[in-house]
């Protein structure tokens, strides 16, 4: 704490308690006692003080403390205000002075641009060097949609399994974005090959099942002769086309009297 340059003055008081008019008016110590006496007001009161005084006007407060004489144009009254109004006055002359544009980048100490330096919107796209703006710089999702140009996601930029089925567009996988084969029976619905699905002619002998084509699938007529197998027409095949009481015999040989029973019939085939 510094001490006030006013505590050091010396009272009458102070005087009269340490020096040679305290003691009595005759000494009876020794000499060094007696020398001592003499020394006291000195070594007690005036060094403590003028050490003291010393102190405070070497110190960092001491301007403040010093008055002045009354200076024209200022309104002060220690030695601290002077100088504070001093070097606020030549700043202010100083500043004045400076032309527009005169402070040059050489002028300017490092570092001397603080952020409170800079003005709102200051830093434009022109005053940021290439590739300034690395990823740390930027704030979280701070690159909006609006901020991505057309067409600047690549395949390159999409993480695998970003594309999930709701950043799908309905209808938007056509023919052309399916790989060739890569529509197997598991990715087919129950019933969605429906007739219209099938290309003519398509359905070919081995996508029929073994005794799928049911009569009810045979179109009149359908059965022709040229699809019949040899010998394939028995006798239990031709039913109510001949009377109950005629039999049928086939085969290729030509029939004689001796081959027939009596009521049958010899159906030859080659």
């Amino acid at each position: 704490m510094t001490m006030a340059l006013i505590d050091s003055k010396i009272t009458d008081a102070e005087i009269a308690a340490a020096g040679v008019q305290s003691q009595p008016n005759k000494l009876t110590g020794t000499a060094a006692q007696n020398k001592a006496v003499f020394d006291a007001l000195v070594k007690n009161l005036v060094k403590g003080k003028l050490n003291g005084l010393i102190d405070a006007l070497t110190g960092a407060g001491a301007a403040g403390q010093i008055g002045v004489d009354t200076i024209s144009g200022l309104t002060v009254s220690t030695v601290q205000e002077a100088l504070q109004a001093i070097v606020e006055a030549m700043a202010d002359i100083t500043q004045g002075s400076v032309a527009d544009g005169s402070i040059s980048t050489a002028k300017l100490a490092a570092l001397a641009v603080t952020t409170a330096k800079l003005a709102a919107g200051a830093v434009t796209a022109e005053k940021l060097a290439s590739g300034a703006v690395t990823t740390d710089k930027l704030d979280a999702e701070a690159v909006t949609t609006a901020k991505i140009a057309a067409l600047a996601v690549t395949t390159a930029l999409i993480a695998a399994g970003a594309v999930t089925t709701e950043k799908i567009a309905d209808l938007a996988v056509t023919g052309a974005k399916i790989a060739n084969a890569a529509v197997d029976n598991t990715k087919l619905a129950e019933n969605a090959v429906t007739g219209v699905k099938i290309t003519d002619r398509a359905v070919t002998s081995a996508k029929i099942a073994l005794l799928a084509v049911t009569e009810a699938l045979l179109a009149p007529d359908a059965v022709t002769a040229d699809k019949l197998a040899d010998g394939a027409v028995t006798p239990a095949k031709l039913g109510s086309i001949l009377p109950a009481n005629v039999g049928v015999k086939m085969g290729t040989a030509t029939p004689t009297a001796a081959t027939l029973a009596e009521g049958e019939i010899y159906l030859k085939y080659s």
